[in-house]
């Protein structure tokens, strides 16, 4: 068996690790570490002021870009030797692209039986207006997901 959990670097992640190595080792079974990376984009320029088009370093921004995925990298890695230190068999993917399409890609790329992933509890007009992750993932995907709610302190 393999179970996938997303992770976003959150404050529900460590609730996210301790259900993954509950269920993981009551199922004996792999559990696989996925952070989405945000794409790249593809147009860096919020409130563009052309007098400050020649104080802007491209190469300052994709050094900055591959600091923040180094830095999610290590953490992830990290994340996943906890797990293995807990007997558990556990890989860590990080990806870029869109959450859910990742996520969804990964079931069946990885032949994954189970998600475990967190809610953050937006409230209904976030979810209107953004969406959300774990509900698109919940409505699509092919296998069981976990939904762990946010600590609502």
């Amino acid at each position: 068996m393999k179970i996938l959990v997303a992770i976003d670097f959150s404050d529900i992640s460590e609730q996210l690790l301790q259900q993954a190595e509950l269920l993981g080792s009551a199922m004996s079974a792999e559990v696989i570490l996925m952070h989405v990376a945000e794409p790249n984009p593809d147009h860096i320029a919020y409130d563009f002021d052309p007098a400050a088009m020649y104080a802007i370093d491209p190469s300052e921004i994709r050094q900055q870009i591959a600091e923040r995925f180094h830095h999610e990298h290590q953490q992830l890695q990290a994340m996943a030797s906890r797990l293995r230190e807990k007997h558990l068999a556990c890989k860590a993917l990080m990806v870029q692209g869109d959450t859910v399409d990742m996520l969804l890609g990964g079931i069946e790329r990885l032949h994954i039986d189970f998600i475990i992933t967190g809610s953050h509890g937006k409230g209904l007009l976030s979810q209107i207006l953004l969406g959300s992750c774990s509900e698109a993932l919940v409505r699509k995907s092919t296998v069981p997901v976990l939904l762990v709610p946010a600590d609502k302190q």
